[in-house]
């Protein structure tokens, strides 16, 4: 964090010296003057800026952009003319034919011929999100302060403030992961009340369609993202919460295969008559191939990802979602159901967050976080799980 503080240091500098400047000519002016910083903003390709808005003694308003490189060296940054807010990355990593050329090779070492078709047929493109390196674009934002419309943090009335998990632009994030089918503009924020807020007093569960307000994302539209609606570019946190650190995450284009437990896998199953001896026990040939994609980098627990299948630390999370969808609307919900298991295929992974040393995030024993959507064009209308164990 030696950039951080650097820009920090160079921040509270930069207006002492004008607060000073001002004092001197306050005799000539009856005019009121000031200074403020609109906090430190993670870009695009990984560098953080700050902007300062200086105001004379005249009234007369200039900004000042400072920007610290990954070296820690701090400078005034010259922001081209019409420049856009959101730079998408000239270059991401892409992984998905090699790691397609893999799992091609296990399913049919593994399964029988037809099973292991049904099995690819399956798969699904991901964007993995790993921590950024010196000078590499970063797509994705992890703990820190979110940009947000004024009086706008998510609250869990009676219970308290949510904390910011991550934040990512829709342009350069649908552009690389197309599929997904996420809008092309705007900014996602994802929250949830973490437990440290109240002493783990209240838990966010799928379990309990009451604790439905304890998580959020919201689709920051560019309307709605405009200096005029906003408080700060880093907006402030709320009092009593203790903001995660930020990690500036880059992506890497993958492929991700559902869990052996889904209703969608379970059927190839049963097709094929590889069904376990007992639910939740997958057949031996099933049970190899997926030791053996676990192995594989990024193809386990741990893993921050956007789109996909997500990856369970316990059952099937689309079945839990789809339990709180219908404890939502007052519907039943039965695990054999064999309709409750068809709408659970209709989940769609959105975020999936692991538990990070670095952000000091951790979810339980080491557990993950689930944003699961039906319309990827209606982000917010997400719903959430998280497992652990």
């Amino acid at each position: 964090m030696v950039r951080r503080a650097a820009l920090e240091q160079e921040v509270r500098r930069r207006l002492a010296r004008h607060g000073e400047e001002m004092l001197r000519q306050l005799p000539l002016t009856n005019e009121s003057f000031g200074a403020r910083a609109d906090g430190i903003r993670l870009t695009a390709d990984g560098s953080l800026q700050a902007m300062l808005t200086l105001r004379g003694a005249h009234g007369v308003e200039s900004t000042v952009t400072l920007r610290a490189e990954p070296g820690g060296q701090v400078e005034e940054y010259a922001r081209a003319e019409r420049e856009p807010d959101v730079v998408a990355p000239i270059q991401t990593r892409d992984e998905s034919d090699e790691r397609l050329g893999i799992v091609t090779a296990l399913a049919r070492k593994h399964l029988p011929i037809g099973a292991a078709e049904d099995f690819l047929a399956m798969l699904r493109p991901a964007l993995r999100l790993v921590r950024a390196g010196e000078g590499e674009p970063a797509v994705a934002q992890l703990g820190g302060l979110p940009t947000l419309p004024v009086n706008s943090w998510p609250v869990w009335e009676g219970h308290g403030p949510l904390g910011h998990v991550l934040s990512f632009d829709c342009a350069p994030i649908a552009a690389m992961l197309p599929e997904l089918g996420l809008p092309a503009d705007g900014r996602l924020a994802f929250f949830y009340f973490d437990d440290r807020y109240d002493d783990a007093e209240s838990t966010v569960g799928s379990w309990d369609p009451a604790s439905r307000p304890g998580f959020r994302v919201l689709h920051l539209h560019p309307e709605l993202s405009t200096r005029a609606n906003i408080t700060d570019a880093a907006t402030p946190v709320p009092p009593g919460l203790t903001p995660f650190p930020v990690v500036a995450l880059a992506a890497v284009r993958t492929v991700t295969w559902p869990s052996h437990e889904t209703p969608m896998a379970a059927a190839v199953w049963n097709r094929h008559g590889l069904a376990g001896p007992r639910p939740g026990v997958a057949a031996p040939p099933v049970e190899a191939l997926y030791d053996d994609l676990w192995k594989l980098p990024g193809g386990g627990y741990n893993t921050h990802q956007i789109g996909g299948h997500p990856c369970p630390q316990q059952g099937p999370v689309e079945m839990e979602v789809e339990q709180l969808r219908r404890g939502l609307v007052g519907e039943p919900f039965d695990w054999n159901d064999p309709s409750v298991q068809s709408a659970a295929s209709g989940w769609q992974l959105l975020l999936q967050v692991a538990s990070e040393d670095d952000a000091d995030m951790m979810w339980g024993d080491v557990g993950q976080l689930y944003y699961l959507v039906q319309d990827a064009q209606q982000p917010h209308d997400a719903l959430f799980t998280w497992q652990c164990g």
